[in-house]
């Protein structure tokens, strides 16, 4: 005599924990990262880290942050087929992971230093994935995990990385130029057309053309390098193709910002200052064009960076087959 015997749902049993778990997750995340006045980033006054992540999203250098949530939100829903077939085994190193986090907020809380409360959220996200899901989970959310890193702003990098970059964009152009038959100077962040002492003319009479900090390439450096980390992690297959694509984004940025100073460089000479360049407060439509040749060129390099890795690497699995 045969008789069936209905086996318990083990994942319809654990779903009301599931969503109690979630339930306080997105609570206590709400209130350390959200509502808790954490740190007075640059200002005097303390607020939330995601009110001062907004404040700074603003500005032109960070506009690029606003894509990131929706783009890891994007990612998991890309995976989700995978991360269903995946065994829930938390482990308690999850949890210990997780206390540490929270010793590093309150560090930063008492040092008043957002970036630290950088760092712990991302962790208190992995510690948390780990704690309630297991080691299978946390490899496989590690990549979107760590992608939120670039909705962090860091607007001291500006002074780090903007004048320097200034210089050697114009050092760079001033050189090209002077190969191509075009004698100029460097003076400064500014790229001038020589002196011609024979035809009684001063320097920057022909045309002058500043390096300013949109022409520098700190606007585009990092939105090309969260660009590249998203196109290497879905378009390679192996650890070292990504990295190289992810770190091409630097040089490649700086080849599209050159594209543009040459662009409006010949575009001044071609057409004059007022046409071609306009001012920092009203550039013109053809200063504004330069702007998206810099992601043009920038992002066209990425491509062929990845084409020539799947090209010329065996084994290598194109993006359209996975």
């Amino acid at each position: 005599m045969n008789s069936t015997h209905a086996r318990p749902d083990w994942r319809r049993s654990l779903l009301p924990a599931n969503f109690f778990a979630a339930g306080v997750f997105l609570a206590v995340f709400y209130a350390l990262f959200a509502f808790f006045p954490y740190a007075s980033g640059y200002g005097s006054i303390r607020g939330g880290m995601f009110e001062f992540m907004a404040f700074v999203w603003k500005t032109p250098e960070w506009e690029h942050c606003w894509l990131v949530p929706f783009a890891v939100i994007g990612l998991v829903i890309y995976r989700r087929k995978a991360l269903a077939g995946l065994p829930v085994q938390g482990s308690g190193l999850g949890l210990v992971a997780l206390l540490g986090t929270l010793f590093v907020y309150w560090v930063g809380y008492l040092a008043d230093n957002i970036y630290l409360g950088y760092a712990a959220m991302l962790a208190f996200l992995g510690s948390t994935v780990l704690w309630l899901l297991g080691w299978a989970w946390l490899r496989a959310l590690a990549f979107p995990i760590a992608f939120l890193a670039f909705m962090f702003p860091l607007p001291f990098m500006d002074n780090y990385l903007a004048f320097p970059l200034r210089i050697f964009m114009s050092n760079v152009s001033v050189v090209f130029l002077n190969l191509v038959g075009l004698p100029c100077v460097q003076s400064g962040t500014a790229i001038v057309s020589a002196p011609d002492f024979a035809a009684g003319l001063a320097a920057g009479h022909r045309f002058a053309v500043d390096v300013a900090d949109p022409c520098s390439g700190i606007r585009s450096l990092f939105a090309l390098m969260m660009v590249s980390a998203l196109y290497g992690y879905l378009a390679m297959d192996r650890a070292w193709q990504k990295w190289i694509v992810f770190l091409s984004s630097i040089p490649l940025a700086v080849a599209g910002n050159f594209a543009r100073i040459m662009m409006l460089t010949f575009g001044t000479i071609t057409f004059g200052p007022e046409f071609a360049i306009g001012t920092l407060e009203d550039p013109t439509v053809f200063h504004m064009a330069s702007g998206f040749l810099v992601f043009g060129v920038a992002l066209g390099g990425m491509l062929l960076v990845g084409w020539s890795l799947q090209r010329f690497t065996p084994g290598q699995t194109a993006i359209s087959d996975k």
